[in-house]
């Protein structure tokens, strides 16, 4: 069929397209190839359409309910779009996309070049001349040239030029038709899917949609409208992901199925909408507001949100109180580092769904994440990846955001900023890259989560490739805790280059620590308090076999840092820092000051703690789990030195 009678057809509507067919999507690079093949007289391949009656399904853009045999193009449709947008000069009935991709196609009468208008080179210029103007019936872009003597010896070639473009219109496109009472829209999408087994597969969520749409034909505008609205907000998502969270609500399942198995009406589906709307807003305030979630980038298990918006449905849209806010946050946390929505997303939606019945909703999805992922605590080798890869990169944009981390620059705190476009706050290598290079350590390694904080991209430009013992002693001087609120540890040994491994172990082992902070803080019902996870290590708190609290003095710190200093200049590993060990007589929880849990020697010397003004229930408990108990920093060297490396040698 000719393309002018395939677009003729449009306009009478006895071409259309099906409602489950998605919008225009290609670029402005894909509309001059079409263009460019056309003129050349290459193939452009063939178009699909299904033949039907019109009653049997919904069409997308109509104005008025058409009646009879009607062709729907299946496959096709950005070819078809494109050619109808730069012949008509505007958009079909149907269109849903950016009609920019089309828009103001020129033509260079000399060179033969296809392209988007563009002010310096085309204006004023009538070498350069509208695609739309040349289809049309007039010859305004004649007169230039013929009035110009410049043009006058090739206008016959121009004029042939552009009758060979005019007779694209006459170019004919092969059409395959689908036709027969038994193609159902199931039937036909699959066949759409076989076809375009190269491009984007309609989803179930589509074949859905087009079944709603029989019965709510704005309802796919009116979702759109949504998730324009969140996108809006540095929150993305897609057609299907709205359309599952509406489907739990509606249908109390994960399977889109379920709407067929309903008599949909217009109404329900829009309640559905409207309240999922409402929940989405609350998560997405209640995310922003508590966990400082407000780039996209942080948003790794959008898969888990159906569970959280039936949750709210089930209490009147949203949270009832701040402990069940906190817990279901945890929740979601705990979901998306450990990875429970990263397979196959129907069963495990439907598993949590059936838990929301429980007396304890959020009880039973942590029992059902235990189940499923088993008793997890965030370890520095959680952190041992680089931030390209890790789950936990949202982590620690979290934990950044809520313990309101310093710019090293200014010593201000790094909030109501956005990490992204327009940023003011970037990524910072704390070794920088460039630095790590000229010493020997590879790209992958520097990119490890334990060398990643925020700055400014004022302070990112200027601490450069600088030396982090250099550049690190300057901010400790001017900007006090601006270190520590990146859980930068507090041992200048450990930003020389050659402890790099050592400073990395270290700060992961930080970030562990103050990770499961705030998840316990959560799981507690409580919002994490941002004094409690910006205090430096000599500030925390501790909480001791008696229940009491324990501050860590400043010397104490000190002398606990030195030890570490003391191991890591003479090849030894560094410590852990407040480790917990269980009272083999009482059962309950004991922070040992320092600890080598596996000995200094790995495997050939036995565990060692150094506890500081400890009393004797702390000693007692260390030696029964079977450490050896130093109670001073030179009593600790001085083990090492004849215990340790005189052995050693």
């Amino acid at each position: 069929m000719r393309i002018n009678d395939i677009l003729n057809n449009i306009d009478n509507e006895s071409l259309a397209l099906p409602v489950f067919q998605r919008g225009y999507v290609w670029k402005r690079r894909q509309v001059k190839e079409l263009m460019n093949s056309l003129y050349n007289g290459n193939p452009v391949g063939s178009l699909l359409t299904w033949t039907t009656r019109a009653e049997r399904v919904e069409i997308r853009g109509e104005s008025e309910r058409i009646s009879g045999a009607i062709d729907l193009l299946l496959d096709g449709q950005q070819r078809v779009t494109s050619l109808y947008g730069i012949m008509r000069g505007k958009p079909p009935a149907f269109f849903d996309g950016d009609v920019g991709a089309f828009s103001e196609l020129y033509f260079n009468l000399e060179d033969e070049e296809f392209d988007f208008f563009a002010p310096g080179r085309m204006r004023n210029n009538p070498l350069w001349v509208s695609v739309t103007q040349l289809f049309d019936t007039g010859n305004d872009w004649l007169s230039p040239l013929t009035s110009n003597p410049t043009f006058s010896e090739k206008l016959a070639t121009y004029l042939q030029r552009v009758s060979k473009i005019q007779q694209i219109r006459d170019r004919d496109l092969h059409i395959e038709p689908v036709t027969g009472e038994d193609k159902t829209t199931d039937i036909v999408v699959d066949i759409f899917n076989r076809v375009n087994s190269g491009g984007t597969k309609l989803s179930k969520g589509d074949l859905t949609l087009a079944r709603i749409g029989a019965h709510w034909p704005e309802a796919r505008t009116e979702m759109q409208q949504r998730l324009a609205k969140w996108e809006g907000s540095n929150f993305s998502a897609s057609l299907d992901w709205l359309l599952r969270c509406m489907n739990v609500i509606l249908t109390g399942g994960s399977e889109f199925e379920r709407i067929g198995d309903q008599h949909i009406v217009e109404e329900s589906v829009k309640r559905s909408l409207q309240k999922t709307e409402i929940a989405v807003d609350h998560l997405l305030e209640a995310m922003r507001s508590h966990l400082h979630m407000d780039i996209d980038r942080v948003y790794t298990s959008k898969a888990a949100f159906p569970v959280m918006v039936k949750y709210l449905d089930n209490n009147g849209g949203r949270f009832t109180d701040q402990a069940a806010m906190a817990r279901l946050l945890h929740w979601y946390v705990s979901v998306a580092i450990w990875g429970r929505f990263s397979g196959p997303t129907e069963t495990v939606v439907n598993q949590d769904l059936a838990a929301l019945n429980d007396s304890d909703p959020v009880a039973a999805l942590l029992r059902n994440l235990r189940i499923s992922q088993g008793e997890r605590s965030v370890t520095h080798e959680n952190f041992d990846l680089s931030y390209t890869k890790a789950r936990f990169y949202p982590l620690l944009y979290m934990m950044s955001r809520i313990q309101d981390a310093r710019d090293w620059g200014t010593g201000n705190r790094l909030r109501h900023h956005s990490l992204g476009d327009h940023t003011n706050l970037e990524l910072h290598h704390i070794f920088p890259k460039a630095y790590l290079r000229r010493h020997g350590i590879s790209s992958k390694d520097a990119d490890n989560m334990g060398n990643i904080a925020f700055q400014t991209r004022e302070t990112n430009r200027a601490i450069g490739d600088s030396s982090p013992v250099e550049y690190m002693s300057e901010i400790a001087a001017n900007w006090p805790g601006a270190l520590e609120s990146q859980w930068i540890p507090a041992i200048p040994d450990l930003w020389q280059v050659e402890n790099y491994y050592g400073f990395l172990d270290a700060r992961r082992r930080l970030l562990a620590d103050s990770a499961n902070s705030m998840l316990d803080t959560l799981r507690a019902g409580m919002i994490p308090p941002a004094d409690e996870l910006l205090a430096p290590m000599w500030q925390r708190s501790f909480t001791s076999a008696e229940g009491s609290i324990d501050t860590v003095s400043f010397d104490e710190a000190e002398s606990l840092n030195s030890a570490n200093s003391f191991a890591l200049e003479r090849g030894l590993p560094a410590g852990e820092l407040a480790y917990e060990i269980t009272d083999q007589d009482t059962g309950q929880l004991i922070t040992l000051d320092l600890a080598w849990p596996e000995g200094m020697q790995i495997g050939f010397s036995r565990p060692v703690a150094l506890l500081i003004d400890e009393d004797d229930s702390v000693h007692s408990a260390a030696g029964d789990a079977g450490f050896r108990v130093f109670t001073s920093l030179d009593s600790f060297r001085r083990y090492v030195e004849r215990d340790i490396l005189a052995q050693a040698v």
